[in-house]
Parts: C-alpha cells; sequence; structure tokens
C-alpha cells in the first residue's frame, strides 16, 4: 500500500530509509549512457554475478524484476488452475495476488499467538493439490523468525509434491540467525526455493533486483517461463555496485538494526505491544480502533502501514522519523493488556 504523498516520512512500505551509496549512484550514471542498447536476451551475466556473490552454481540461480517477480514466474511455472497455495494471513500482499492471476486457490492461515506462522494449521491445510506452501522468514508484517531446526520440522510434513518458498527477503537484517548455506539446503531439500531481494538490505527498491536460488532442474523450468529482456543495463549495473559496497551497506543495516532496538524499546516503554523483530520494521499491536492513533502519526507526518484489527507496521527509518513515531504512540493509550 502506498503511503500518502504528503508524508514527510515514509514508513509504511519498509523501505531503506538511505538513498543507495556514491559508489552505486555513479555507476548507474555510467550505464545511462547505453541505454539505446538491449540488454542480454537472457541475463546469464546477471545470473553469474549472484551466483558469484552467493557462492552457488550458476544453474540454482533465477533473476527477475524483483523477489515479487521471481515469485510470480515460478507460480505461472508450477501452478496449475484449481491447485492451491498454502500461506499465512496476514502476509506480504503479492502472494494472494499471484494465486488470483494463475487462478489458484489462496488458503490463508492466521497467524499464531506469537505472532508466527502457525505452522501446524498451516500443515492441516494442505493436501494432494497443494503445490507452494509460503513462508516468509522473517515475516511480513510482524518482523518475527523461525530457527533452522523449527523450519526443517515444518519441512518434513510438506508433501514432495509441492515446493517450498522460503522467502527471505529481510534475511540480511536477522543478524545471528544461522541456516546452512544454500547449496546444502537444496542438497537436502529439492522442493526448497530460497527467495531473496536487494531491495531492503542494499536500498534499491527502485531497480527491481530479485533472485531466487533452486535446484537446478527447476530453477531452469522457471526461466523458461520468464520474458526475455526482462533485466535492464541499469540493474545489473545497480547489481555489481550495490555487491561492491557491501562493507558500507553492512554499515547501515548495523545503524537501522540499532534504531529499530530503540524505537521498539521505547514504544514497550510506552506500553504497547511490540513482535520481537529481527528486520527493518516493528509490528505493534492496535486491535481496536486504529483511528486515533492513525490521526496522531499524520499530524506528524508519519505514514506506516495499517492492518484492520490487527496492528501497524512501522519501518525503521532515521532517528527524527522514529522519534515521531514514537511521539505520536505516545499521544495515543495503548490497548489495555
Amino acid at each position: 500500500m502506498a503511503a500518502p504523498s504528503t508524508a514527510r516520512f515514509l514508513l509504511a512500505q519498509n523501505e531503506h530509509p538511505y538513498p543507495p551509496p556514491p559508489s552505486v549512484l555513479a555507476a548507474l550514471a555510467e550505464a545511462g549512457t547505453d541505454l539505446h542498447r538491449y540488454p542480454d536476451f537472457r541475463p546469464q551475466r546477471f545470473a553469474g554475478i549472484v551466483a558469484g556473490w552467493q557462492a552457488v552454481p550458476a544453474g540454482q540461480v533465477v533473476v527477475g524484476h524483483g523477489s515479487a517477480g521471481v515469485a510470480l514466474d515460478l507460480f505461472h511455472t508450477v501452478v496449475e488452475p484449481g491447485d492451491n497455495v498454502v500461506h499465512s494471513a496476514p502476509c506480504f500482499d503479492a502472494y494472494p495476488l499471484f494465486c488470483e492471476i494463475v487462478r489458484a486457490e489462496a488458503r490463508p492461515v492466521p497467524l499464531g499467538p506469537d505472532a508466527r506462522h502457525d505452522l501446524a494449521a498451516m500443515a492441516g491445510r494442505m493436501d494432494g493439490r497443494t503445490r507452494i506452501v509460503v513462508l516468509c522468514n522473517p515475516h511480513n508484517p510482524t518482523g518475527t523468525v523461525y530457527s533452522w531446526a523449527e523450519l526443517t520440522e515444518f519441512f518434513r510434513r510438506v508433501p514432495s509434491t509441492a515446493l517450498i518458498l522460503l522467502d527471505e527477503a529481510y534475511i540480511d537484517f536477522a543478524r545471528g540467525w544461522q541456516g546452512p548455506d544454500v547449496p546444502a539446503r537444496i542438497a537436502e531439500w529439492p522442493n526448497l526455493v530460497v527467495l531473496r531481494t536487494l531491495s531492503k538490505s542494499h536500498g534499491i527498491a527502485a531497480l527491481r533486483i530479485g533472485y531466487a536460488l533452486a535446484e537446478e532442474s527447476l530453477a531452469q523450468r522457471v526461466r523458461d517461463h520468464q520474458v526475455p529482456y526482462a533485466l535492464g543495463r541499469l540493474q545489473e549495473a545497480g547489481l555489481l555496485a550495490a555487491v561492491a559496497a557491501g562493507d558500507e551497506m553492512a554499515r547501515r543495516i548495523e545503524e537501522i538494526t540499532a534504531e529499530r532496538e530503540r524505537t521498539g524499546a521505547e514504544l514497550r516503554r510506552l506500553g504497547w505491544r511490540v513482535a520481537p523483530s529481527v528486520t527493518n520494521f516493528l509490528w505493534v499491536d492496535v486491535p481496536g480502533d486504529q483511528r486515533p492513533l492513525r490521526a496522531e502519526l499524520e499530524r506528524r507526518g508519519v505514514a506506516v502501514r495499517y492492518y484492520p484489527g490487527g496492528g501497524a507496521r512501522v519501518a525503521v527509518g532515521e532517528k527524527d522519523a522514529n522519534d515521531a513515531v514514537i511521539e505520536g504512540f505516545g499521544a495515543v493509550a495503548p490497548p489495555a493488556p
């Protein structure tokens, strides 16, 4: 959901609060002189960059127009009309939409009381027509996470005829979270697809750079469904420069993480229930009338994402933006325990 254009602090879409580093901007400017030329028919160089960066075979890489674009390519590849897709609710908005596009039955499963996936309930919704099970880890919109041991215990309950789409859009913010490297994951779980993006951690959302890592034959099937010329020269230049600026990206992630912890602690001190987040956003329980909170935040120029009857998702911004969030929440009585 787009933030209001009049807002000063745009915290509704989990965007990186900082513009790209100078090195990325310079690379984009240089690539802009070649825009009259077509990009590669198939983005093989692009996939090679990701493969080298992530230390995986190039055949296991699928790149596309943002992680959402890659996910939709996967849906088109494996889902037929009448099949079903199991996902949590709420979740990333694109997944219910993709079910509509491919004419699949969406099977949303409410989150558990800990603001995480209800894995037992999700397992109970799977059957022989389930083609994809979506797990956002860390989860969007709550920021919560499962350990690798918890995930693999659930993986064992997924039919071999269904794919596990593990959306790791926010994994770079989950410092301390541990799991096997991707080749080892795929070797053990050939029906696993790991989905990632540079939009969040690297702050280049407008370039729409996403990728999936999967078993080679599955990755090839997805690539066969992709539109030619889908990734342009600007995206390739942006990817190269962003990967090269790893130290700067890590420093920025540390700053965002510190602000997330500070903001979350202040909101809890004010009496608000805030889910433990390992992402660049916070989930705050706002189960009743959200209008007073919305009014206070909008008065301070803050746009966040509201989930009626559930909560508010607040992206972590720069310090002045986060201070405005704290002031806005502080002006409203939190819900009773």
